[in-house]
């Protein structure tokens, strides 16, 4: 009997069932590793996404710190760089003049791609890619991711980030990668929340430099004020003293700048203070190591550092005045400026900047004190002058009710006659402690402090009191005069003539025993309101004599309209008459205009016989000075 081993089919379903069984399984395991791979992708892009979140905060964190903006952009580029294919970053600024130029504030090259990023790091301050692109960034103000040609020397991907600050694009993020890399929303928006932390930083930061300038600069000319005069000095003082080099300060104070304000108003004043600043500029641009400020109001100051000469620092201050003194057009007017200028040295030893600033104005002062428009550089004396003078102010107030002032009188005489015709009144200071003082320092004082209304009250009725006496025992017609110094403040005093006219009435001195000298310059401020005075003055009885004429700014044209009985010719006329040719032609000229005025013309300071006949030669009749007689 022979097996059968069954038909052959049932071997052919088991190959199929195993080839089926084979494709399922490799679908099966293609289906897996695709889920793996979409699962392996997607915890990848999470951790990306949770490192560029960290990135974020990381960079928020850092701009609130109050670390500045170049630390905070370095701390950037150096996370982005280790979690991205960035080789290399860099932060430009753009020029804030608008001449397309950007400036590198900061650069960043990834240590495993080094070399590769350093080649291409630009070793100028200009890149060459960012001006082709800058308006496009600053249109959309948006990131710009470029890939392939059009990027960096040897870069493949190129991403920029504008940093916008007010509708400005106030700087530009760079980021530079090997490989070509596609752009990528999530990384687009992770830069983008950079960039807006950047802005708030820079706008901070920005708001902060106003605040700052605001605080230290004078917000009219823009120049530095003087909390930040004061601040580089004291650092400068500083500095020189450990390094031993030179320095000086320059106190610069405009003459009668108050008059500009009163005569035309404070924006003509403006006008001409920023004119003023644009000239001194022209001055010290081309001087080295020059810091200027502007105190306040007319007052300005110069640092200057380096080694600078007494010579130079006067030739500096000489070019400021010729500088100042051109015709300047303000609103229609034509105007002269000048300055009164005082420069102080290291070399006095200044323990602080105030010192070295009270020195300068001292300084100041004394080229005021000698009319202006001109330059003096300080001395110790003029610190000692300021010490008497503040012991002057001290005491002088209580003097007049210590019964400490007198009166000296210096006698006019008429030569050809030759007997005395008057007396000028010349006021003396005897302190408590017996100290005589120069009259010229405390009647300035006087005049500075408004003491000299009711001083000079007292001298005119000192004066007219003495007068009585002298006249007392004088033939009729040859009485004597007193010759009393008015001063502009009380020539403005408007119930001066009343004064006059009781003081005649309580003495019982005449009219014309009473001479009021004004010098010719107290006159000019206001001179129709001084022709008002000078004419009420007469009315109440009294004369009236030019002092000084001819030594101050003499406008014959002046002569016409004031109203005066005698002319008192400066002493300088005397004293030049034998080493100036011409003196003595305007001398002759002078006695020849009191005879056509029919004024009475005093020479004073007349000293020697030889000058009294040389005056008398030329037509003069009255005079005064030490060889007429001395002070008593």
């Amino acid at each position: 009997m022979t097996i059968n081993p069954g038909p052959k089919s049932e071997v052919t379903d088991y190959e199929a069932l195993y080839r089926r069984i084979r494709r399922r399984y490799e679908r099966e395991r293609e289906v897996r590793m695709e889920a793996e791979r979409i699962a392996e992708d997607g915890l990848s892009q999470l951790y990306a996404r949770n490192r560029q979140q960290a990135l974020m905060e990381a960079v928020a964190a850092q701009a609130n710190s109050g670390l500045s903006v170049e630390d905070i952009v370095r701390f950037a580029f150096s996370q982005a760089c280790e979690m991205g294919p960035w080789c290399m970053a860099l932060a430009w600024l753009p020029d804030s003049k608008g001449s397309g130029r950007v400036f590198r504030l900061a650069s960043h090259l990834s240590g495993h791609e080094n070399a590769a990023a350093g080649r291409a790091l630009p070793t100028g301050p200009d890149n060459a890619l960012l001006p082709s692109i800058c308006s496009r960034l600053q249109i959309e103000s948006a990131p710009l991711w470029l890939v392939g040609e059009g990027t960096r020397t040897g870069m493949q991907t190129v991403l920029m980030v504008p940093i916008m600050v007010s509708g400005r694009m106030a700087m530009v993020l760079e980021f530079d990668a090997l490989s070509r890399h596609e752009s990528d929303p999530y990384t687009l928006a992770m830069f983008s929340n950079i960039a807006r932390q950047l802005s708030h930083v820079l706008e901070r930061r920005e708001t902060a430099d106003l605040l700052r300038h605001e605080a230290t600069h004078d917000a009219l000319t823009g120049l530095p004020n003087r909390k930040a005069f004061l601040a580089r000095l004291d650092a400068i003082m500083e500095r020189d003293r450990k390094t031993g080099h030179d320095h000086a300060v320059m106190f610069i104070d405009l003459d009668k700048f108050k008059m500009v304000n009163d005569s035309f108003g404070h924006h003509a004043g403006d006008m001409f203070l920023i004119e003023i600043v644009n000239r001194l500029r022209r001055v010290f641009d081309t001087e080295e190591n020059c810091f200027i400020a502007r105190l306040g109001g007319d007052e300005f100051t110069a640092i200057m550092t380096g080694q600078r000469d007494r010579a130079a620092l006067e030739k500096i201050g000489a070019r400021i005045c010729q500088e100042l003194e051109l015709e300047m057009v303000i609103d229609g007017h034509h105007l002269r400026p000048s300055a009164s200028i005082g420069i102080v040295t290291s070399d006095h030893d200044h323990k602080s900047s105030a010192d070295i600033v009270r020195d300068a104005d001292l300084a100041m002062y004394e080229a005021k004190r000698r009319g202006g428009d001109r330059v003096i550089l300080f001395t110790p004396d003029l610190l000692a002058r300021m010490h008497h003078a503040l012991i002057l102010q001290g005491e002088l107030p209580n003097a007049l009710e210590r019964n400490e002032f007198l009166l000296h009188y210096q006698p006019i005489v008429d030569v050809q006659a030759g007997r005395v015709v008057g007396h000028e009144a010349l006021l003396r200071w005897r302190d408590r402690r017996g100290v005589l003082h120069d009259p010229a320092a405390f009647i300035r004082n006087a005049e500075e402090t408004g003491l000299i209304v009711p001083i000079g009250n007292w001298v005119l009725e000192q004066a007219l009191r003495h007068v009585v006496a002298f006249n007392r025992d004088q033939a009729p017609g040859h009485e004597i005069a007193a010759h009393v110094n008015l001063s502009a403040n009380q020539l403005r005093q408007p119930d001066m003539p009343r004064q006059v006219r009781e003081l005649l009435a309580a003495t019982g001195a005449k009219a014309e025993w009473i001479v009021l000298e004004i010098t010719e310059d107290a006159l000019l401020p206001d001179m129709d309101a001084s022709i008002r005075h000078l004419a009420a003055l007469r009315g109440a009885g009294a004369r009236i004599a030019i002092n000084s004429f001819g030594g101050g700014r003499s406008s014959l044209s002046h002569l016409g309209t004031i109203p005066f009985d005698i002319i008192k010719t400066d002493r300088g006329f005397v004293k030049t008459m034998g080493t100036h040719g011409h003196t003595v032609d305007v001398l002759r000229l002078m006695a020849d205009l009191g005879e056509r005025l029919d004024k009475t013309v005093i020479i004073e300071g007349v000293e020697t016989q030889a000058e009294q006949d040389q005056l008398r030669a030329l037509g003069f009749r009255y005079m005064q000075g030490f060889h007429i007689g001395r002070p008593v």
